[in-house]
């Protein structure tokens, strides 16, 4: 595992490579050197169709009351994020003599924090994060476009995805590099993403479950894949550990089909259990808001959000 620094700078004897998306308004893609536009399309799609490069998940769904643990100017019955506003950016350099490319994955999203209370009286809060992720990608130099649906690399080809020989890492829940054209994804990161006026801070959360136990110290640590990425089995269960948040802070696990808050515990860490469910490639977030996020209608948005690549298998699954 290696660490990335926060933006690329110095480059020199690269191919850079930048394409701006514009998620629900239309994707729009700055013009490129030529010859390198179809690779260009198929590593967007290939970034953008991985689940592990899902960055909105915390974003999405209502959360129902909590207790604040005092006397507070709001009394939150629920609340929840509208998205009215999201970016996604893709810095890209490639090196072509080693036939890999670093990326750099920017996200905006701006939108309204809903807040209701018990008397039924909605609160709005403006919020804008930014956030970013890694990832290291390598282009075969042999692969050619599937033309023909029956050659070697088409569908059904010998080595297509329904052939009698896929490339390895075709199975949907397989750990293994999954190639996207002549990409392949060899390293990636986290996923780190904070408020404007953001003063909460994390320092490490832990995963412990009868197949792994991990502790995340940084987010944005460029992870192998598959050797690095936490794997579980379909229905194991994970005790999700965070340190950092002060006492009164909102702290949820997020998934794309779970969310949860994780409960403040003696030892001043919030804590929680999570039952791995949907095989594949993901990823799960913690996210933290200080207490007069939700409770203070005067207090700004104030959160930040950690992400995890994960894999998981079920019984029957290979690797």
């Amino acid at each position: 595992m290696r660490t990335r620094q926060m933006f690329i700078t110095g480059v020199t004897s690269l191919m850079v490579v930048s394409l701006l998306l514009l998620a629900g308004c239309g994707d729009s893609i700055t013009t490129s050197p030529p010859g390198f536009v179809s690779d260009e399309e198929l590593l967007r799609e290939f970034l953008d169709g991985d689940e592990m490069f899902d960055d909105l998940g915390p974003y999405e769904g209502a959360q129902g009351a909590i207790d604040g643990g005092g006397r507070d100017p709001i009394d939150p019955l629920m609340f929840w994020r509208e998205i009215r506003d999201r970016r996604r950016h893709h810095d890209v350099v490639f090196d072509p003599e080693t036939g890999t490319a670093e990326v750099t994955i920017g996200r905006t999203v701006r939108g309204i924090l809903h807040i209701v209370d018990e008397s039924m009286e909605e609160y709005e809060k403006r919020f804008q994060h930014r956030g970013v992720r890694y990832a290291t990608v390598a282009r075969d130099p042999d692969w050619e476009p599937p033309h023909d649906p029956q050659g070697p690399h088409g569908p059904h080809g010998p080595h297509g995805p329904h052939g009698p020989n896929p490339p390895h890492g075709g199975a949907p829940d397989h750990p293994h590099p999954r190639p996207h054209g002549p990409w392949s994804l060899m390293e990636v990161s986290g996923f780190l993403s904070q408020a404007e006026e953001c003063t909460i801070s994390i320092d490490w959360i832990r995963l412990e479950g009868e197949s792994i136990d991990v502790t995340i110290t940084d987010p944005l640590e460029l992870l192998a894949v598959p050797d690095e990425i936490a794997a579980f089995q379909r229905g194991e269960e994970v005790t999700v550990t965070v340190s950092g948040p002060p006492a009164g802070s909102i702290v949820f696990f997020h998934t794309r089909r779970h969310r949860s808050p994780l409960a403040y515990a003696d030892d001043g860490t919030f804590t929680g259990t999570w039952t791995v469910m949907h095989r594949g490639r993901h990823t799960a977030w913690v996210e933290a808001l200080a207490h007069g996020t939700i409770f203070d209608s005067e207090y700004p948005d104030d959160a930040l959000i950690w992400g995890t690549p994960y894999f998981v298998f079920s019984e029957d699954s290979e690797g």
